[in-house]
């Protein structure tokens, strides 16, 4: 018999007989002979175990798992303050606190037993068995050196010890972070383990970064093979590799980047034509040119999909010799490009459209400060050349704002927190940073490229970045919780585009727009990438997709990829099959890295926030309710600091949770918290292993709450 077979038969024993046996009981009563069917009928008892079909007791005895044994088995998830939900098949969820983890890591699965209902919204439990780890990996600091060391875990919520063999601890030194392999397999209090990787010392300058790249599987180094395919890529364009393009070396092609830009792969140029339009140039870094599919490089792009960018570091898509070298468009040098040459009219219509393979040889390379200082009237002598093609820049632009204006374009967008440094790069605060007209003219160049590419090429099966339209009944829950709030914004009558758009419009400048943006953007769909185009609800545009930024980002490279075989005239039906395919793939695997990259950016800058709050503990901050639930307040700082206020935190009454109306009120007092309310908070414990920030209100301060 197969294992599926002797699976299903065990199963419908159990459920027939209702009986209880040991193993070589099971096998008798099964006939199960020789050694070959033994270990599969072995394997088969373990995987109902851990499934949770069948319950094995610590006499080794099986029996069929039910309600009625008093257990319950689901899969446990840890929060970042070290509670465990476990989510039972019945739909139910139990509650286990820190202390009653018994071994469990987050997306195990685990008996639970002690169970009762003595809180009011869960039932409560301890982990009684760990049946099937996840992936077993945890992170764990090395205490002491050698032999003789001891191993804590690096969260303090993860609730484990562990056991690895002496001889695994012999290089290791105080203070080693190390990532290890954990069984099910406990002996007194203390797990089996195995060390998977050493992953550097805790206070090495780029540790946080190693930590939140191995958390989430980012690799870091280059295989062997990449970088030396890498080095061997010509470090200048050649003339070979210009034969064929079109030459717009002698054009006044700048880039336009951020003051700290990791790798520039867009330059723009805009002239005004004879008859009044436009005529926008926007060319993009042929990587595509130097990495073909076959070689390591290529094979790691679609591995990684993403740069990643945590607090201002950079881990690349392709190496650094690649991208702030060949396919940077530095300044002064020759570089390979795709360009988009576009004609644009007085109302932001594309009248014409011409993609091919190019060269260039950027004028300068501006930052956005500047250029923002330049347009607002300041003079810098190294920008006097240019002003002529700025102002123009600006004019088109202000053209293709209206137009996205006049289709009721959505921005959801949340801008990033910056770290502001001191001269010693000390951290001294944090800010969301502004868009200024710089920024405005890049986003929107960058916005009618990807769409008039979307639109030329829809012939061909290309990689889509879509917004499906939200759910209106989830977009209403978000305005009911919005208008419960001390926060006022337009009335609606019908919920479409326009009354999301004045809404954005409105809270635009507000001191509380952005966790209106939050709350909103929660009752979205997430942006993604397709192969099937279904349009695109937040930009309202019916095809989009992304050209723009192929040394960062796996859809761009690929559809460059296809562009260039369109270009050279090598295509035919059995390739359009093979692309069908890669952008199904390539869809997918761009989505996921999106989503993984985000997680790890927010992680990284509330690791730095809190590491930052620890020297400030006791100290006085403004913030606003952002949300607010039966345990306590979440809050944002005036600088964008986020945190909590636990509900046994709030000191000037005992508060309890009105959950119709959303909000807080005082049991003596009747004060009311309301979500965008300004409160005064006392920086009260910060943990940067645990990424958490708490905070406490003492006393109502300057401050009238509704």
């Amino acid at each position: 018999m197969t294992m599926i077979e002797l699976k299903e038969l065990l199963k419908k024993y159990f459920e027939d007989t209702k009986s209880k046996h040991t193993k070589n009981e099971l096998r008798k009563k099964l006939n199960i002979k020789g050694e070959k069917q033994t270990a599969i009928f072995d394997c088969a008892l373990s995987e109902l175990v851990e499934d949770g079909c069948l319950f094995l007791d610590e006499k080794g005895i099986y029996r069929l798992f039910t309600n009625e044994i008093g257990l319950a088995y689901g899969e446990i998830e840890i929060n970042k303050n070290g509670c465990g939900f476990v989510h039972t098949k019945d739909g139910h969820t139990i509650l286990i606190e820190n202390i009653d983890l018994n071994g469990a890591l987050d997306g195990d699965f685990v008996i639970v037993n002690g169970i009762s209902s003595k809180r009011k919204d869960y039932y409560c439990g301890e982990v009684y068995k760990v049946l099937k780890r996840k992936s077993g990996l945890a992170i764990f600091e090395v205490i002491g050196n050698g032999k003789s060391a001891s191993l804590i875990p690096y969260n303090s919520y993860n609730n484990i010890n562990v056991s690895i063999n002496k001889n695994e601890l012999k290089n290791l030194i105080d203070g080693d972070l190390i990532k290890v392999k954990v069984s099910t397999k406990k002996y007194d209090q203390e797990y089996d383990a195995t060390i998977e990787t050493i992953i550097g010392h805790k206070d090495d300058p780029d540790i946080d970064i190693k930590l939140l790249a191995d958390k989430y599987n980012i690799p870091i180094e280059f295989s062997k093979e990449a970088i030396e395919e890498a080095n061997n890529i010509p470090k200048e364009v050649r003339e070979e590799d210009i034969k064929g393009r079109i030459d717009l070396r002698n054009k006044n092609i700048i880039t336009i980047d951020c003051d700290n830009t990791k790798d520039r792969d867009d330059s723009v140029f805009v002239e005004k034509l004879s008859n009044g339009n436009y005529r926008l140039i926007v060319s993009i870094s042929a990587v595509d040119y130097y990495i073909k599919e076959g070689m390591k490089l290529y094979e790691e792009a679609i591995k990684r999909c993403t740069s990643h960018y945590p607090n201002n570091s950079c881990i690349p898509m392709f190496p650094h010799i690649i991208s702030n070298g060949i396919c940077s468009l530095n300044p002064n040098v020759d570089r390979l490009t795709k360009t988009c040459d576009m004609e644009i009219d007085s109302n932001g219509n594309i009248v014409d459209i011409k993609v091919y393979n190019s060269v260039i040889n950027s004028k300068m390379a501006m930052k956005y400060s500047e250029v923002n200082a330049v347009l607002n009237g300041e003079k810098i002598d190294k920008y006097e050349p240019f002003i002529e093609e700025l102002e123009l820049m600006k004019e088109l632009n202000d053209i293709l704002q209206n137009k996205k204006n006049k289709r009721n374009s959505l921005d959801f967008d949340i801008p990033d927190i910056e770290i502001i440094q001191d001269k010693n790069r000390n951290n001294i605060g944090f800010r969301r940073s502004k868009n200024g007209v710089a920024e405005n003219i890049i986003e929107n160049f960058m916005l009618v490229t990807n769409t008039s590419i979307a639109e030329y090429f829809s012939w061909l099966p290309i990689i889509y970045r879509v917004h499906e339209k939200p759910v209106p009944q989830t977009v209403k829950n978000a305005i009911n919780i919005i208008n419960s709030s001390d926060i006022h914004i337009p009335k609606i009558q019908n919920l479409n585009e326009y009354s999301l758009k004045n809404i954005l419009d409105k809270i635009e400048n507000s001191d509380k727009g952005q966790i209106i943006k939050s709350i909103l953007l929660k009752a979205m769909k997430r942006a993604r990438y397709d192969s099937i185009n279904c349009g695109h609800f937040a930009l309202q545009l019916d095809k989009y997709c992304h050209f723009t930024s192929p040394i960062r980002r796996i859809s761009d490279f690929i559809l460059h990829t296809i562009i260039d075989q369109v270009l050279a005239g090598e295509f035919d039906n059995d390739k359009i099959e093979k692309l069908e395919k890669i952008a199904i793939d390539i869809s997918s695997k761009a989505s996921y890295a999106e989503r993984i990259d985000k997680k790890m950016e927010d992680e990284a800058i509330l690791m730095t926030m809190a590491e930052y709050m620890k020297d400030h503990i006791g100290e006085e901050y403004e913030a606003y309710i952002s949300e607010i639930n039966r345990n306590g307040l979440l809050v944002v700082t005036k600088d964008s600091i986020p945190g909590k206020v636990k509900i046994n935190d709030i000191l000037d009454d005992k508060y309890y949770f009105d959950e119709n109306k959303n909000i807080l009120i005082g049991k003596n007092s009747k004060n009311k918290y309301r979500i965008g309310n300004k409160v005064y908070v006392i920086a009260k414990e910060a943990s940067k292993e645990n990424r958490t920030i708490n905070f406490e209100i003492q006393k109502q301060k300057k401050l009238k709450l509704s």
